[in-house]
């Protein structure tokens, strides 16, 4: 997932501003959340945003949030967090690339005039015999492993990162910053459901639902074997009926 890229910066008159009305339906903690974020987005609060959520209310096209009530929390659910063992897998992989690239090389260095050939003759669709006809077969060969080799670094990494941004963004503390891959640890998610009376950019206001996802990372001993437990971020969102 990636950080709300779809905010805009509007002038908007703090008079004009409406106040995000809350019910007792949800917790503490959710009400809290949900106002900074709505009220956010209006005044177009990049930076506060950037800290509690990976998904974007923007005014211009979703419209503003005049006043919401929390109609349900869901259940908490909790996995592992990958981003350790995805760390040390990527170390290996990259390393093993490394590896391979030297061998590469070294094959390369001691056949250079006859890969220069070969690669001559394949630009003019020319057909190889003897001596070159061999290299050409080894020298294909290694591009093939080469970019096979690309991929696979390229996806133990995608996979090793996934989650990385929400987890850092759940356990930032500017203070005393970690690395959020030296740990092992859950990520919690839940669902919170909000009805709403939303401004369009025109028209009427009306009523809306929407369902938002919450996610929250804990990260194992990370001091005096204790756990560090993150904020909340909103990092999902869909409309009922849509």
């Amino acid at each position: 997932m990636s950080r709300p890229n779809t905010f805009r910066v509007l002038i908007v008159p703090i008079l004009m501003l409406s106040v995000v009305i809350m019910t007792a339906c949800g917790g503490a903690e959710e009400q809290t959340l949900f106002n900074k974020y709505f009220m956010s987005s209006k005044m177009a609060d990049n930076l506060t945003l950037q800290n509690i959520a990976t998904v974007a209310f923007d005014p211009a096209k979703d419209g503003q949030m005049i006043s919401f009530t929390i109609k349900e929390v869901g259940a908490e659910k909790s996995v592992p967090l990958v981003l350790k063992a995805g760390a040390e897998e990527s170390r290996k992989a990259q390393a093993a690339e490394s590896e391979f690239s030297k061998t590469k090389n070294a094959f390369q260095d001691a056949n250079t005039a006859a890969i220069e050939r070969v690669v001559k003759a394949e630009g003019k669709g020319q057909k190889l015999a003897g001596k070159d006809l061999e290299i050409q077969k080894q020298w294909t060969k290694w591009r093939d492993d080469a970019k096979a080799m690309a991929q696979k670094v390229s996806e133990v990494r995608k996979r090793g990162s996934e989650g990385r941004q929400v987890v850092e963004i759940s356990i930032l503390d500017q203070r005393n910053p970690i690395d959020v891959t030296s740990y092992d640890g859950e990520m919690t998610t839940k669902e919170v459901t909000i009805v709403g009376r939303v401004k369009p950019p025109t028209g009427e206001t009306v009523e809306r639902t929407f369902i938002f996802t919450m996610e929250r990372a804990t990260l194992k001993a990370v001091k005096d074997g204790k756990d560090q437990v993150g904020r909340w971020v909103i990092t999902g969102r869909k409309e009922v009926g849509k």
